[in-house]
């Protein structure tokens, strides 16, 4: 059987030896081989649109289901098909809405160029690899007759609207979900930049949901960049480093912000208020591999437990104002090096302590940082 579906790749099999098709885009072919590979007690119906249309006598004889099927889009192609009868075969309407979702999936992995999974009651679907957005994906659960609801997608919660989330029909799920995508194209491009361009060291897996990016500034400060999904102009900006570099570049955020150009990039703009060439990039191309060299260096490595990355898969970000220190903590490990200190404080939401190594002081306010990482 697996030679009949690819001599005929438009038939779609629903269940054993039933078959139905979108042929040419306008002839719904529902075929039934009960004694597949012969014809015998085969039942078969044809529609044009939605008029059903008769089979040729020549046809209808033939007991080889391959040669069967060929001569049947032999006859459609040449415009031999018979006149409309007055009402088609039927086999119960359980089976007619199977044919009917199955039409429906031929059709939208046609016109949309997706690849499409279902089980055999159509009660779950799955598209993927859209043309041009193979990175994306929508699963549908099914909620009634033919209608649907979502039940997983690829796109930013943020993005995602109550139009969305109702339930109806497969091909009005499929179309809003790539109407929302092609809205989202100037926000996967600001961070599909970010990514090429920048070291990013957060989030550690990159997928189509996350609306952020934490990138190296220098050696000492990163930067967070929070983009709102449909809204470009929407962008938050936080820093992580010594706090006199932090606050200067603060302020000179906050000074020429009103400088910012909506026809350029995130990044470019980033880099015209900034006044840099260009931001730090990976030293290697491959993301684990950066990780690896970084550990190896030591470069990256949190001076206490000298890992790069923690149990919660966040890198070091704290530094001491000392510019003669090089070191840099993980979140974590410095406010339990705080903890075993006597000399360290807290004043509201700072914590104050000492740097294990050079001594000089570290402020810090852990609760607000975790919260920027997550």
């Amino acid at each position: 059987m697996n030679d009949f579906r690819q001599k005929f790749p438009f038939l779609v099999q629903l269940e054993a030896c039933h078959f139905v098709g979108l042929y040419k885009k306008l002839y719904q072919i529902r075929l039934h081989f009960p004694d597949y590979p012969t014809t015998n007690n085969h039942r078969v119906s044809v529609f044009c649109g939605n008029v059903p249309i008769t089979l040729e006598p020549e046809v209808s004889s033939i007991k080889d289901v391959d040669e069967f099927v060929q001569k049947l889009i032999d006859s459609l192609d040449s415009g031999r098909e018979g006149r409309p009868t007055s009402k088609p075969c039927s086999t119960g309407e359980p089976s007619t809405i199977l044919t009917n979702l199955a039409l429906e999936l031929l059709s939208i992995q046609r016109q949309y160029g997706c690849e499409v999974a279902f089980d055999k009651h159509i009660m779950h679907v799955e598209f993927s690899n859209f043309d041009g957005r193979r990175n994306h994906s929508l699963t549908l659960n099914r909620t009634g007759a033919e209608l649907f609801k979502v039940a997983q997608h690829t796109l930013p919660e943020l993005a995602v609207s109550e139009l969305f989330k109702r339930q109806t029909t497969l091909q009005r799920h499929v179309q809003v979900f790539l109407d929302l995508l092609d809205q989202l194209e100037e926000f996967y491009n600001n961070l599909n930049t970010i990514d090429d361009l920048c070291y990013v060291v957060l989030p550690a897996t990159i997928d189509t949901k996350t609306v952020y990016r934490i990138f190296k500034y220098d050696r000492k400060v990163f930067l967070k960049v929070s983009l709102h999904p449909l809204q470009p102009a929407a962008i938050d900006v936080g820093f992580f480093g010594p706090t006199k570099q932090v606050a200067k570049l603060r302020e000179i955020y906050d000074e020429r912000q009103d400088d910012w150009d909506a026809d350029c990039n995130v990044y470019t703009n980033l880099l015209r208020i900034f006044n840099v060439i260009a931001f730090p990039m990976r030293p290697a191309a491959n993301h684990e591999e950066s990780q690896q060299l970084g550990s190896e260096l030591g470069e990256d490595s949190c001076g206490i437990c000298m890992n790069y990355q923690d149990g919660y898969d966040r890198v070091p970000v704290i530094s001491c104002d000392n510019e003669q220190c090089n070191l840099i903590f993980h979140i974590h490990c410095l406010k339990e090096w705080f903890a075993t200190q006597r000399e360290s404080k807290k004043i509201f939401t700072i914590s104050i302590g000492n740097c294990p190594y050079c001594t000089h002081k570290i402020s810090s306010s852990f609760d607000e940082m975790l919260v920027l990482l997550s």
